[in-house]
């Protein structure tokens, strides 16, 4: 084997155990990787019937954290969630399940959305409907 094919076949063996380590990926340095979530209810039909939802959300390309531990300035590849019942107060958080309680009956909107260190929008956002059912009460003798 001559020299040159010896060193193609080093560079091309080197490539295919990098690309094979889990969790690291060929981008180039200094390129980031855009933020994900994912948002989905847990069991929503028995909680809806309880009066409540329970939010649980999967990130990729972002480090969940408080965003007091950087004195909420932004940080690269950090952030947090926030979630929102209907028009209600945002909760920020870097907690990736979240439950409500005592909903009242009727629809209900559930934004949860990425944030930076710094509270500003990251991009990736998402939005969850959940019925909550009119309870029924038996007549007591």
């Amino acid at each position: 084997m001559t020299t040159l094919r010896c060193s193609i076949a080093i560079v091309t063996a080197t490539l295919t155990a990098f690309l094979a380590v889990p969790g690291m990926n060929a981008q180039a340095p200094g390129v980031a990787t855009r933020p994900t979530i994912i948002a989905k209810l847990i069991d929503p039909d028995r909680k809806a019937a309880g009066g409540g939802a329970t939010v649980e959300v999967t990130t990729s390309g972002i480090e969940l954290t408080d965003p007091a531990m950087s004195n909420e300035k932004p940080v690269p590849g950090q952030g947090h969630l926030h979630y929102q019942v209907d028009k209600g107060p945002i909760i920020a958080t870097p907690v990736a399940k979240l439950s409500f309680h005592e909903l009242v009956p009727g629809a209900h909107t559930i934004l949860v959305v990425l944030a930076g260190t710094d509270h500003k929008p990251l991009g990736p956002q998402q939005q969850l409907t959940v019925p909550i059912p009119v309870q029924t009460q038996k007549a007591g003798y």
